[in-house]
């Protein structure tokens, strides 16, 4: 049966729209039970952390496994080396601990809790994405979107029923709780998967140069916007105070709805730009990367949309008014995002074809990376907490039009702006409605989804047989 690219996109976007909607709605939870400080140090270690540490841990391996033709021969090797970097890490947090603790701002007492629990999700993050990159490049995507979405839920469900059921407050079991679910989902992953896991073992097989090069370019583009933001949590924390780290993360919590879209097109991108040869076919081909890109940059507009007019409210309805400075600055980081769906959408097509070298998109890549935890320190220390959301938004506006000048060839950009008036039209039309209707919380965004979507699909911006393929795929699955 003939794959169909819409119907995985609507798999994956709703995949990570189940997941990050499980991540809000139990850091919710955990936001009304504990106080800022606390919730803040509990997001630092379980979330941030880890995801920074898989910059050694992981690498650019998932990208290497994810490549379709030849990706799962390292898989053994992915194993053995994310094992090994984990000890490494953990020897750099055991021999530094009270020094680490001190420039976070958390308390150095409790190090030997801390960094124990930190060293357990890291190692289970790390080997469920070696799982995830494989059986990514063996196109099964459903389950590896299951594994990716399945620690969210888990979390959920074991975080509600700790705090709404039993009525537990104490802040180390909730950060025991909300730590344990990548391990779980590991463990249940290699059980499941055992058959596939161990058939791809078999050769420990070091990776060649040029597969390493295919693979750290799409890695580092990829791992840019976490990275960023995390080294920006990690900025606050030490010059602002864990609290205003707390408050930082609200803000992307609720402005990471706009990160499914283009999650979902890094997750699809490679394994369909590196399984053909075709970039034009790829790309122009009725419910091809061209038509879902433009369908997953609509949805993006339309969030930012609703977030101009929402953001303050729905935080203060989530969370609580003692996160109300999350508010503030949350339209930087929503326009911050749309910048970088451009670059994404770009840079992957680009780097999975480029045939002659990577080095411009890796380059600028890294120089911002290491540029931008100085940058941010300069903004905050000249603006206060808002220095924070203006550096996010800078980097990422910046970083966005450097990836357009490197690039050797535009056409996905001249893909993904094809009609782009017709687009402008519907962002438009919502906003008047908003700003003259005045509408509820609940209405408003009913009503402006119907909106959005009817001209859209009138004025042919979105051809409808994309929603025509989902439906027919949905019913053959």
């Amino acid at each position: 049966m003939e794959r169909n690219l819409s119907f995985y996109t609507l798999f994956y976007v709703g995949s990570l729209v189940l997941m990050r909607f499980c991540g809000i709605i139990t850091k919710i939870i955990l936001a009304r039970a504990l106080t800022p400080f606390e919730y803040g140090v509990i997001i630092l270690l379980v979330i941030s952390l880890p995801a920074i540490f898989q910059l050694v841990t992981n690498c650019c391996l998932f990208d290497i496994l994810g490549h379709a033709s030849e990706g799962r021969r390292y898989f053994g090797f992915s194993l053995v080396y994310g094992t090994l970097a984990t000890a490494a890490v953990g020897l750099v947090l055991f021999a530094f601990p009270v020094q680490i603790c001190t420039f976070l701002n958390i308390p150095a007492d409790m190090w030997p809790f801390f960094f124990s629990t930190l060293l357990i999700v890291l190692l289970s993050i790390t080997l469920s994405v070696d799982i995830m990159g494989l059986l990514r490049g063996k196109k099964n995507h459903s389950f590896a979107a299951a594994i990716s979405a399945a620690p969210g839920l888990l979390r959920l469900i074991l975080i509600f029923f700790a705090v709404a059921v039993f009525g537990i407050y104490d802040f180390d079991i909730l950060f025991v709780i909300f730590a344990i679910p990548p391990l779980i989902v590991l463990l249940a992953a290699f059980i499941w998967k055992a058959k596939t896991i161990f058939g791809s073992i078999q050769t420990i097989q070091i990776p060649s140069r040029k597969i390493m090069v295919f693979g750290f370019s799409v890695y580092i583009i990829g791992i840019w916007i976490t990275l960023c933001q995390n080294l920006n949590k990690i900025v606050i924390s030490h010059d602002l105070g864990i609290e205003y780290q707390a408050f930082f993360d609200v803000s992307l919590t609720l402005a990471a709805v706009i990160t499914f879209f283009s999650s979902a097109l890094y997750l699809i991108s490679v394994p369909e730009s590196t399984g053909t040869t075709d970039k034009s076919l790829l790309l122009n081909r009725r419910g091809g990367l061209g038509d879902i890109g433009r369908l997953l940059f609509a949805m993006s507009m339309f969030c930012v949309l609703i977030l101009i007019f929402y953001a303050k409210e729905l935080i203060i309805l989530l969370f609580s008014a003692d996160y109300a400075p999350a508010g503030d600055y949350i339209l930087l980081i929503a326009v911050g995002y749309v910048f970088i769906y451009i670059q994404q959408f770009i840079a992957y097509v680009n780097v999975s074809f480029y045939e002659k070298s990577t080095k411009p998109f890796v380059l600028i890549t890294i120089v911002s990376l290491l540029v931008f935890p100085i940058f941010s320190h300069g903004m905050i220390e000249a603006f206060g907490f808002m220095g924070a959301y203006l550096a996010f938004i800078i980097i990422l506006m910046i970083y966005c039009i450097a990836t357009m000048y490197v690039s050797q060839d535009n056409e996905p950009l001249r893909v993904l702006f094809h009609k782009f008036s017709h687009l402008i039209v519907s962002c438009v039309a919502v906003f008047l409605m908003l700003f003259i209707g005045r509408f509820s919380l609940f209405t408003g965004i009913l009503a402006s989804s119907l909106l959005y979507a009817g001209i859209l699909f009138v004025t042919g911006y979105l051809d409808i047989s994309i929603i025509r393929d989902i439906v027919t795929r949905a019913k053959k699955e």
